[in-house]
């Protein structure tokens, strides 16, 4: 018989396959651990005595595997984040500096006093001087 997480069960040895959990239930009796979306088994005592040890194998056994997906992992997220970093440097390094509002007014203004200058030294006779 199936139980939901969260209800009132008697004493007794619970398991979740889904979420790989026992529950154990005091004698007085207890709620299940979870949410309606976890559902329990009610197993009985030799039964867990078996289970016990086997789930313990079984989390020593695959606990490096765990270890070394975590550590796979983090070096992964170094690399894209090392590729990304270089990918965006060259990326401002060869992109072009446009600025439209300032290179054209500004410069358009410095280009004209410029011109101006120059003709006023060129010719320094002309503005009516002679």
């Amino acid at each position: 018989m199936a139980h939901e997480g969260g209800t009132k069960v008697n004493y007794g040895f619970y398991w979740s396959a889904r979420a790989w959990d026992m529950a154990m239930i005091p004698a007085e009796g207890g709620l299940l651990p979870g949410g309606s979306d976890r559902h329990y088994s009610r197993i009985p005592t030799f039964l867990f005595l078996l289970m016990a040890p086997f789930m313990g194998a079984l989390y020593v056994v695959f606990l490096p595997f765990v270890g070394f997906t975590m550590v796979a992992g983090y070096a992964a997220r170094g690399v894209k984040r090392l590729a990304t970093d270089a990918f965006m440097n060259v990326a401002v390094a060869v992109s072009p500096h446009w600025a439209p509002g300032e290179a054209y007014l500004a410069g358009r203004r410095k280009a004209k006093a410029d011109r101006l200058a120059a003709r006023k030294t060129a010719k320094p006779g002309r503005d009516g001087d002679e």
